[in-house]
């Protein structure tokens, strides 16, 4: 498949919903402490839903993208959910709108990691010893460095519950930005892999500015909304994937 134009229709209607989602992230910083951004921010990760959608409306024909924007949009679609649960708007388990939304934000990376799982480090079957052994190794780099940056920033002996929690949870976190690294390294086009390093990346330092207010400072970064701002920028930038992948 060659990279989804910009210049058709549905092209155009991508434009426009990212130009949209920007003005989410611009009215976050705006109206921060005017009032509860809440409904700003769920507005643009309802968005970046209805931009997961687009792109496997216009890619569901191509065998080798259709498992991958399939897969995509459901894990938005979870996401967006979590977004909701985070946010108090309704409440699986009564009361603990963290743990709601952690659980299913939990959900929504193992369909991410189901998405990026060719040539992924631990869903190989019969690749290369030599591939197979590099993805590996990243991924158990990657998990070294989580627990060494959790432990020296984030652990908390008063909330263990909390903190043995958001560590498991991070696993998977990181597990989704190795599985993106790994594209990197191989034969997928450039932008596809950088679009996934970079808004893996930033859904990793949104949720640990998260965690860091939850379990370490809660003024940390008072007055900016940078959890919801990494999100958004994340999660859109990992969206526009599709248009830059002639395999996934």
């Amino acid at each position: 498949m060659s990279n989804a134009s910009w210049k058709t229709p549905i092209g155009i209607l991508r434009l426009l919903i990212v130009l949209a989602i920007l003005a989410t992230v611009v009215m976050l910083q705006v109206f921060v402490g005017l009032f509860s951004p809440n409904w700003i921010f769920l507005s643009g990760s309802a968005m970046i839903v209805l931009l997961a959608l687009i792109n496997f409306i216009d890619m569901r024909n191509d065998a080798n993208l259709f498992r991958f924007v399939l897969f995509m949009f459901i894990a938005m679609l979870v996401c967006f959910i979590a977004d909701l649960l985070m946010a108090g708007v309704f409440y699986i388990i009564p009361g603990e709108s963290l743990i709601n939304g952690v659980l299913f934000f939990l959900t929504g990376h193992v369909i991410y990691l189901l998405a990026l799982r060719d040539r992924s480090p631990l869903l190989l079957r019969s690749e290369s010893p030599k591939l197979i052994t590099r993805n590996l190794l990243l991924w158990i780099g990657g998990m070294a460095l989580l627990f060494i940056l959790f432990f020296l920033t984030l652990f908390n002996p008063a909330d263990m519950v909390i903190s043995i929690g958001l560590v498991f949870y991070g696993i998977f976190l990181t597990s989704s930005l190795v599985f993106s690294i790994t594209k990197r390294f191989d034969d997928f086009p450039q932008l596809f892999s950088l679009c996934l390093i970079i808004g893996f990346l930033l859904f990793f330092i949104s949720d640990y500015i998260l965690g860091y207010k939850i379990l370490m400072d809660s003024s940390f970064l008072s007055g900016i909304e940078a959890v919801g701002v990494t999100y958004l920028l994340g999660q859109m930038i990992i969206h526009l994937s599709p248009m830059f992948s002639d395999k996934a």
